[in-house]
């Protein structure tokens, strides 16, 4: 199996110039992604990985896809393996909510 490089640095580049590009700002982009601000700076300027979650409402908010925000391709396309992860994230976030819902009843 090869292993694959991820560009942190090329990550956040990405993020930040299409934060630019839709005029928002990091603010903004922290509210909306529910991450603590602090955390979002933390992660750009440490190059961080995010969480994917994390990543993936970025990715949303930003408007491009989560492989262009990783690699700078397919801006507007989302792959087969991004659709499966995104299946995995929501069933877990179903299970999530119905043992919080379990919890609380």
């Amino acid at each position: 199996m090869q292993k694959m490089h991820f560009n942190v640095k090329a990550f956040w580049d990405r993020v930040k110039a299409r934060i630019k590009e839709k005029s928002l700002t990091q603010e903004h982009v922290s509210e909306v992604c529910r991450v603590p601000y602090t955390t979002l700076r933390n992660w750009m300027s440490k190059n961080m990985v995010p969480p994917l979650s994390n990543a993936y409402w970025i990715s949303r908010l930003l408007g491009v896809s989560l492989e262009y925000l990783i690699n700078g391709e397919g801006k507007d396309q989302i792959s087969k393996t991004t659709k499966e992860a995104l299946t995995l994230l929501k069933k877990a976030e179903e299970k999530l909510e119905k043992i919080r819902r379990n919890n609380y009843e």
